[in-house]
This record gives C-alpha cells, sequence and structure tokens, in this order.
C-alpha cells in the first residue's frame, strides 16, 4: 500500500469516525424529540376534546338524552377526521358513548381489563399515555387516555389511537438527510485527503525516482527540492549525498581507466624484455621463463581486480535481456575451448527468461562460471548451462559433473582471493572470479547460490525483472 493511499485512509478512517460519534446521538435524539412531539401533541388535542364535551357528557350520563349524545359524537367525529385518529369516549363506568371507527357499539363496556388505560384514567383520574402494537393496523399505536371532569368529578374519559407510522418515515428521512450529510462530508474529506496526500507524496516519488535513476547510473540525476519544509530539505541532502556519490564514483572509473592503461604498458614492456632473455636460453633463459609465468599471473590478477573495481561501481545502463540467448551465446563461445581441454559445454534446459540488466555483465558471469568449470574439473566432464523461471524469478544455472567443491571450502567460494584446496593444487590463480560474479550479480538484484548434490551447481536467482522496474 503506498503512502499516499495510507495518508487518504487515515484521514477518511478518521473523519468517519468523527461522522459516526457525532451523528448516532443526533439521530436518537432526533427520534426521541420526534416521539417526544408526537406524544405532546396528541395528549394536547385529546385533552382540549375533554373538555370540549365534557358539559355535554355529564348531561348524556344524568339524561341519557341523545340530543347531548350526537353532540359528543359529532365533536368526536370531527376532531378524529381532522387528526387521522380513533377516539373512543366512555362513561364513568366504562361503557361507550362514542367511537369515531364505529367499532364498538354505544353501550357496551369498553374498559376491560385488557384495557387498563382506562382504569388510570377512570378510577385514579390521571392521563395515562403507551404504546401497544395493533394487529390490525400492523404498527405500534401511541393510545392517550384522558379523563373527562366535570364540576370535580371524573364522569368519563377519551382514548385517542394514533398511528406512529407517520412519525417513523418522518424519522427515518431526517435519519436519511443525517446519512447523506454525513457521506458527503466522508467524501469531501476523502478528495481533501487525497489533494494533500497528493501534494506530500508527489515530491517522495520524484525523490524515489532520482535514487533509481542514481542506482542505474544516472550521476547526474537530482531529486526536487520544492514542496514542504521537511521533504525540500530531504531533497537537498539527498543531493549532497548525490554529488558526494557521483564525485566519488567518477574518481573510481577514472582510477579503472587509468590504472587499466598505466599498469598494462609497464607489464607488457615487462613482457617483452623476459622474452627476449628467455630466448638467449641458459640459465637467464630458465629464470626468465620461470618470471614470465609469475608475470603472467600478474597480469591476470590485474585484470580481475580492475573487473572486481567495476562490478562495484555504479552499473551501467540495463535493458531487457533474455536469459536463454545469453546461455546459448555462452555455450557457443566456450565450445572450441573446452573441446581442447577434453570436456564438454552445452545447453542444458533453455527456458525463457527475461530480466532488467546489462548484456555485457550477464555474458562476463557465464564466462566466469563457465570458465571455473573448465579449470577444476578431470578430462571428460561435461559443464552444463541453464535458463529457467521459478517462482516469478529468472534462474541461470552453471553445473558441472566433477569431483564437486569440498565441504570445507563451501562457505568460502565467493571470498576474494580465496582458492580453496582445489585451486591450490591445480596451479596458479587470482581466487577473484567467483566474487565478482558475486558483484555483478548483486549489481542486477540478483543471489547466487552453491547448490547441494553431486558434482558443483552455481545458480543465480535474479529479482529484478522488467516488470520490476
Amino acid at each position: 500500500m503506498s503512502f499516499r493511499t495510507r495518508l487518504v485512509l487515515a484521514a477518511a478512517y478518521l473523519v468517519a469516525a468523527v461522522v459516526l460519534a457525532l451523528e448516532i446521538p443526533l439521530a436518537l435524539s432526533i427520534e426521541r424529540r420526534a416521539d417526544s412531539d408526537f406524544q405532546a401533541d396528541v395528549l394536547s388535542n385529546t385533552a382540549l376534546l375533554a373538555a370540549r364535551i365534557s358539559d355535554d357528557v355529564a348531561a348524556a350520563n344524568q339524561a341519557g338524552s341523545n340530543a347531548n349524545a350526537m353532540a359528543v359524537a359529532n365533536a368526536v367525529d370531527e376532531t378524529a377526521n381532522g387528526l387521522g385518529q380513533r377516539i373512543v369516549v366512555t362513561s364513568a363506568n366504562g361503557r361507550v358513548l362514542t367511537d369515531s371507527a364505529d367499532q364498538a357499539a354505544p353501550g357496551s363496556m369498553f374498559a376491560t381489563p385488557q384495557r387498563p388505560e382506562f382504569s388510570v384514567a377512570l378510577e385514579e383520574g390521571r392521563v395515562d399515555s403507551r404504546r401497544r402494537f395493533s394487529d390490525t393496523v400492523g404498527g405500534d399505536l401511541l393510545l392517550v387516555t384522558v379523563p373527562v371532569v366535570h364540576q370535580g368529578l371524573v364522569i368519563g374519559a377519551v382514548r385517542a389511537s394514533a398511528s406512529r407510522e407517520a412519525v417513523v418515515e418522518r424519522v427515518h428521512r431526517s435519519w436519511m438527510r443525517l446519512a447523506a450529510i454525513g457521506l458527503a462530508v466522508v467524501a469531501g474529506a476523502f478528495l481533501l485527503a487525497w489533494f494533500l496526500a497528493t501534494t506530500v507524496s508527489r515530491p517522495l516519488s520524484r525523490l524515489r525516482d532520482t535514487a533509481r535513476e542514481l542506482g542505474e547510473g544516472n550521476l547526474d540525476a537530482r531529486a526536487p527540492t520544492d514542496g514542504p519544509a521537511e521533504l525540500a530539505a530531504l531533497g537537498a541532502s539527498f543531493n549532497r549525498m548525490a554529488g558526494a556519490l557521483g564525485s566519488s564514483m567518477r574518481a573510481q572509473r577514472d582510477f579503472v581507466a587509468n590504472a587499466s592503461h598505466q599498469l598494462r604498458t609497464p607489464l607488457t614492456g615487462i613482457k617483452l624484455r623476459l622474452e627476449a632473455i628467455r630466448a638467449e636460453g641458459g640459465t637467464a633463459g630458465a629464470y626468465a621463463a620461470k618470471a614470465e609465468e609469475e608475470l603472467d599471473r600478474l597480469e591476470a590478477l590485474v585484470d580481475d581486480l580492475l573487473d572486481l573495481a567495476g562490478a562495484a561501481t555504479a552499473p551501467p545502463a540495463g535493458t531487457d535481456v533474455d536469459l536463454s540467448a545469453v546461455v546459448a551465446e555462452g555455450v557457443e563461445r566456450w565450445q572450441a575451448p573446452a573441446a581442447d581441454a577434453e570436456k564438454t559445454v552445452a545447453v542444458g534446459r533453455q527456458e525463457r527468461a527475461v530480466v532488467f540488466a546489462d548484456p555485457a555483465d550477464l555474458a562476463h558471469v557465464v564466462d566466469n562460471l563457465v570458465e571455473n568449470a573448465l579449470r577444476y574439473t578431470p578430462p571428460g566432464t561435461r559443464v552444463t548451462v541453464e535458463s529457467d523461471s521459478a517462482d516469478g524469478r529468472a534462474v541461470l544455472a552453471v553445473a558441472d559433473d566433477g569431483p564437486g567443491i569440498p565441504e570445507e571450502d563451501r562457505g568460502r567460494v565467493f571470498e576474494r582471493f580465496y582458492r580453496g584446496s582445489n585451486g591450490r593444487r591445480l596451479g596458479p590463480g587470482t581466487g577473484l572470479g567467483l566474487a565478482i560474479v558475486a558483484e555483478l550479480v548483486e549489481r542486477w538484484g540478483g543471489e547466487i547460490t552453491l547448490a547441494d548434490g553431486p558434482g558443483t551447481r552455481f545458480q543465480v536467482a535474479f529479482g529484478r525483472t522488467p516488470a520490476d522496474r
């Protein structure tokens, strides 16, 4: 996950947590407020109706007047139709005087134990408010029961049944608006965080690209020094480091180039004089021949030291290289020298495996490994060069069926100047070949290992493929 993505997600998580912490209590408060307002509205309307019809209810209870009962029914119907509620009025003994829904017949007992709200209103003279689930309506009802009082006496009760469906819908709409506002806030914060994170991560991305260019050999690559103060300071520090590194690498390259010329010239002159002395024969000629052997060893050592110094410098420009082609070219180069030594160099497994590297460096790796195999194995040995792709990594291998490397030497074969028992026994050498190979392999993000098994098998696995650039 990129640095920018981490910043954006962190900001989004924080804003989302703050929005939820604010909106959840607000949503609950809206629900409580809506219920409270709804209950207060129903209660006030019911209380007003009870006060309005108290005289008619008293008259209807005393005289059984149809006119008074009709007045109560008209007032109840008018209020119920205006509010969309069911209103039932009972006498002091709990019998129905009127029902706006015409579900309870006048005179029928309505204040039953299943309706305890009437006992609260008729017997205790208190207002009762409660919720009840209605199978008929299919939802919650708010039941408000108010006593009808006349001259200080409870003479009846008015019960209003109001569905909470409208309240619930209103609360849900408020919740949806809150959710939309919260999403808009989170989305806005996300976009703002993305913009801010981009401004922070852009200099880092350019710094990364500059570091990659510098690592690939462009010693003039420099990082931008704009953006926030901290990143600008980081870019300036990086540029100072790159400048110092570039000066050091250029000095090393100049040294390698100069040493290559200045060392080979006197060595060539010494060799020519030794050859002349050897041609004269005698004791001096014999000593000159031995000196020539040491001089050849010195020349090889100088070449290897220069190669090792070159391998430790910044790499040249890389490109996409198919290891199978490197294998084929390497085998072709070494077939004739192998035949002269009564040995065989052949292609083994040859699969297409592309890496990002310098073709000359890869050819040098193959040459050193094959040369080592030919030098330290007896006649009749077969050397196999392979290319493969395993676990997403390109693999190059050079193996032989010779006697192998002694166990005590296996852990030190990549050390500089270490030749092991076989090397010391078989004649002069520099002990730098495998060290050079290890440097070249590491330069391109690879790793070389000495595999177990019969004979000797060096295996190079490259971690840098074209997709990794």
